[in-house]
């Protein structure tokens, strides 16, 4: 590990928020240490001031977006926050009629959430003998991230959570050097379309969504940006449509758009 000083703490911090607008406030400072260490050492230099001064001179260069990368909280798991998957098997496909289906996850790390909600619908449109039709969207700051999860490669230890039958259905099993891995099925890869995206930028074009999933990512940012943030996606959800946060978020004080409706998940109102 290498000494953080203040001066080059605030240029790290400020140059990440005008960026991404994640806040990254003094109890980060640690997060920002062992992370950002790792990068110096890759890169044969001896301090953080010799890391900043590099990327100060070059601006927008590979390094300013590994930093991020690096910097960003990329942690997933299969149908983590199981009721949100109850509510779009109950509620959101049981009510499906006609017409496509399109959801959005928002903030989808290395693809757990996406897959998670791909799965749900091929087995409820199983069960239910109900053909629907429905369009994925994924989306992340880090490019590093995407590319796992465009790729639909695991650990072993990623999926123990899934059911058995989910588990052989919709994942091949490594052979060889790769035993302790999975990968998801093609077809199921087809099925989404995967993107990078700055949340913070503002020109960003989507068609309507029915629902998007923006779970575990406004906790990273200030009040400002979130009410920003949230005013723009409900542009982006059709009228009736859902918006579900992260176990520990909420709307209050943020956005009057929205009604709860259940835990932490949000239904788009018109006022």
């Amino acid at each position: 590990m290498y000494p953080l000083s203040d001066k080059d703490f605030n240029y790290i911090s400020s140059v990440v928020y005008e960026y991404a607008r994640i806040n990254l406030t003094d109890k980060k400072r640690a997060l920002i240490i062992s992370r950002l260490s790792k990068r110096i050492r890759a890169l044969k230099m001896s301090s953080f001031t010799e890391y900043t001064d590099y990327l100060k001179n070059n601006p927008g260069g590979s390094e300013f977006q590994t930093m991020v990368d690096s910097l960003s909280t990329n942690y997933s798991l299969f149908f983590r926050e199981p009721h949100h998957f109850d509510f779009l098997k109950e509620t959101i496909l049981k009510s499906y009629q006609k017409g496509e289906l399109s959801i959005w996850s928002a903030a989808s790390s290395t693809g757990q959430e996406v897959y998670s909600v791909l799965m749900t619908i091929r087995e409820f449109s199983r069960e239910n003998n109900k053909k629907i039709q429905y369009k994925l969207f994924a989306s992340d700051i880090s490019r590093k991230v995407l590319k796992k999860a465009s790729s639909g490669t695991y650990d072993l230890q990623d999926v123990k959570n899934i059911p058995r039958p989910l588990l052989e259905k919709f994942f091949l099993k490594g052979s060889g050097d790769n035993s302790e891995m999975v990968k998801v099925k093609k077809d199921l890869i087809r099925d989404i379309k995967f993107f990078r995206l700055n949340l913070s930028d503002t020109s960003y074009q989507l068609p309507p969504m029915d629902v998007i999933f923006l779970r575990n990512a406004i906790i990273y940012f200030d009040q400002p940006t979130k009410i920003e943030l949230i005013d723009r996606l409900h542009s982006y959800i059709k009228p009736g449509g859902y918006l579900i946060l992260g176990h520990s978020e909420s709307l209050s004080g943020i956005s009057e758009k929205f009604k709860l409706i259940g835990k932490t998940i949000y239904k788009r109102i018109d006022l």
